[in-house]
């Protein structure tokens, strides 16, 4: 996921999208990305024209020409292939892509597995699916105490969710 669609723009089929990093920001124009949920029908479209508009960007996809057609993208998460993310060189870093569906344990209890990444001001939160429903965690380096990518776990800390 490198942003998400937050509402229409103008009549025109522009939308406003808030970039979950660097790449939507860099995306050469023509580069055709995937609009829609993870777990859902996706749409692929293709990036006409992408304009600075702050907090933000101002995004037109081709074939979305109205503001009809760009209210049909609200609320949508916008990805694009693999090939077109740049390499991480900090270790410490991941996609999101690469978060969902780590197992996450606080001590020995298993929570679930990432299901979403939540983008916030401070720091993401990584909602988990567990059988008790949905867990919000702090992606913090002080709750989670580890992270093990060829396992795909993430550890928290163990008294993190006490009561």
């Amino acid at each position: 996921m490198i942003g998400h669609v937050l509402r229409p723009h103008g009549v025109r089929g522009a939308v406003r999208a808030r970039a979950t990093g660097p790449t939507l920001e860099a995306l050469a124009l023509g580069t055709e990305v995937e609009v829609g949920p993870a777990d859902g029908p996706r749409r692929r479209l293709s990036l006409e024209t992408r304009a600075a508009a702050p907090p933000g960007l101002l995004l037109h996809f081709a074939g979305v020409d109205t503001r009809d057609a760009a209210k049909e993208l609200a609320g949508q998460p916008i990805h694009a292939p693999a090939a077109l993310m740049p390499p991480l060189d900090d270790p410490d870093t991941l996609y999101v892509r690469d978060l969902l569906g780590f197992a996450v344990d606080a001590g020995e209890r298993r929570l679930g597995t990432v299901g979403n990444v939540i983008p916030g001001p401070a720091n993401d939160v990584l909602e988990v699916a567990g059988k008790e429903g949905p867990v919000l965690v702090p992606f913090t380096a002080d709750a989670v105490v580890a992270i093990d990518r060829a396992g795909r776990r993430i550890a928290l800390r163990p008294d993190l969710l006490d009561r």
